[in-house]
């Protein structure tokens, strides 16, 4: 199976809503309410038209077949050096390790394009067990803060 990190389009915006709204997602998420659609589709807007947001949907393809199969979604926020992490798997693809994997190609897509970026950063709740591991595994530093982990890698 080859994995490939494709740039986020407009024809993504419902399945990024979808995964977004995720019960899981929800609950792993800062703020934990259902997205209303018309919340999604101005943040996604923005979110599209922001250079200093670089979002990607991980996508796998059998050696058999040119069709691609949608896994998840990384957001990379960049801002004075640092580019802060978001991501999600789909429900159905969770508990395979690609986490870890969209996390290091997306590390490797900031060091060919943002030469700007320095650290990458993930803030994520104490009993998001799945996420600490995937950042620890990626070697990232890790800081108890009171409301959050924070993980933390120098990447150039």
């Amino acid at each position: 199976m080859k994995l490939v990190l494709r740039e986020v389009t407009g024809k993504d915006i419902d399945l990024l809503f979808r995964w977004a709204n995720d019960p899981v997602t929800r609950q792993n998420a800062f703020h934990t309410e259902q997205i209303p659609y018309e919340t999604h589709r101005a943040w996604f807007v923005r979110m599209l038209a922001d250079r200093d947001v670089m979002k990607y949907i991980l996508c796998s393809a059998s050696s058999n077949t040119e069709e691609m199969q949608d896994i998840g979604q990384i957001r990379l926020s960049i801002e004075d050096g640092e580019a802060l992490i978001d991501y999600s798997i789909d429900p159905e693809k969770r508990g395979s390790g690609f986490g870890t994997k969209m996390i290091l190609m997306a590390e490797e897509k900031l060091r060919e394009s943002r030469a700007d970026v320095i650290y990458c950063k993930g803030q994520v709740k104490h009993e998001n067990i799945a996420s600490a591991k995937a950042f620890e595994k990626c070697g990232y530093d890790r800081e108890e803060k009171e409301q959050y982990l924070e993980f933390t890698k120098r990447i150039r």
